[in-house]
């Protein structure tokens, strides 16, 4: 079992990590009464596995698992913590799923996104061996931001709803950068995801007025952003071929950068520099030309990535090189 207690935004927890005979009790115990309040069941004969990985924010949780078969269940016994938070399956990758409660039985395909109460006694089912993202959320926020929060036991997102599209992308950046450390930001993410949930599910006036000018745009900046990170080898990386791929204009994108105080273009600009000055004083790639790093992270002209790394860095990228490698002569 691993466990980050250091950091309190952090879970993680994995059979891998168990001893058999240990495995279903330490999971049952830790990630389902104690951390979650879920009783975890395994469908079928299979043993329990899989990995549970959960990022906290001071109003809402991401958890991602990767599992066999299994219910998770608030139990008639649990539901007397008093806990009314939500918990959002947003994505079941490899299986369908089923939610159960008040006496409405629902089966979902993966792309299925919906909410159930903790307030309710009610059951969760995934079906097979799958990648499951959730979210947990408070209460009081979600019903503050979303119309009618307890008219159902169960509330559905539309598949093909663009802030579900839009909430699943930053979700994935959020995973892979982890929880933020600042106070401030911490809170500001936490109450993006919220506003991109109640999008998906049926915003209040104020939180559809809200959102279009804060979770919204944080959200598209940020998955533009790291699109375009993940794809600055392209030469042909631009603010229309970016604005395609997210379904809006490439005016838009630049908008969205221009309010940071920085051009689109600018932006990668400045991130392909950086990564060809990792590159160029990278020992293990000294014998590889300057002409094949300068397309590697995307300028198609040799003299153009020339006067633009001068311009940032001073020196040629000739001239970085052989200082670095001087350097390591010496040492």
């Amino acid at each position: 079992m691993t466990l980050n207690a250091s950091n309190a935004a952090t879970f993680r927890l994995s059979t891998d990590d168990m001893l058999p005979r240990d495995g279903i009790a330490l999971v049952r115990e830790a990630a389902g009464r104690l951390y979650s309040r879920l009783e975890i069941e395994p469908i079928g004969d299979a043993p329990l596995s899989g990995t549970v990985e959960q990022q906290s924010w001071p109003s809402a949780s991401l958890i991602f698992c990767d599992t066999n078969a299994l219910s998770l269940v608030r139990t008639p016994q649990l539901i007397r913590d008093a806990d009314g938070d939500f918990r959002l399956i947003a994505r079941v990758e490899g299986a369908r799923y089923q939610f159960a409660a008040n006496g409405v039985d629902e089966l979902m395909n993966g792309e299925d996104a919906a909410l159930l109460s903790n307030s309710a006694a009610g059951r969760i089912s995934l079906l097979g061996r799958c990648r499951c993202t959730a979210m947990r959320i408070r209460r009081d926020p979600l019903a503050a931001a979303v119309r009618g929060l307890d008219d159902r036991p169960i509330r559905r997102a539309r598949p093909a709803s663009q802030a579900l599209h839009l909430l699943r992308g930053y979700v994935e950046l959020l995973r892979r950068q982890g929880p933020a450390t600042e106070t401030a930001l911490a809170h500001q993410i936490g109450n993006h995801l919220i506003d991109l949930v109640a999008l998906a599910l049926g915003p209040t006036e104020e939180t559809q007025m809200r959102a279009t000018v804060g979770a919204t745009r944080a959200a598209r900046l940020a998955t533009i952003r790291a699109d375009a990170l993940a794809n600055l080898s392209e030469s042909s990386l631009s603010a229309k071929t970016i604005a395609r791929r997210h379904g809006i204009t490439d005016r838009y994108v630049h908008v969205l950068f221009e309010e940071t105080g920085q051009s689109f273009n600018r932006f990668v600009e400045e991130a392909r520099l950086r990564r060809a000055f990792v590159l160029l004083t990278e020992p293990g790639r000294a014998e590889k030309r300057i002409g094949e790093i300068a397309s590697e992270v995307g300028f198609a002209e040799l003299s153009t990535f020339d006067r633009a790394f001068r311009r940032r860095f001073g020196d040629t990228p000739t001239g970085v090189r052989r200082r670095r490698l001087d350097d390591l002569v010496r040492d």
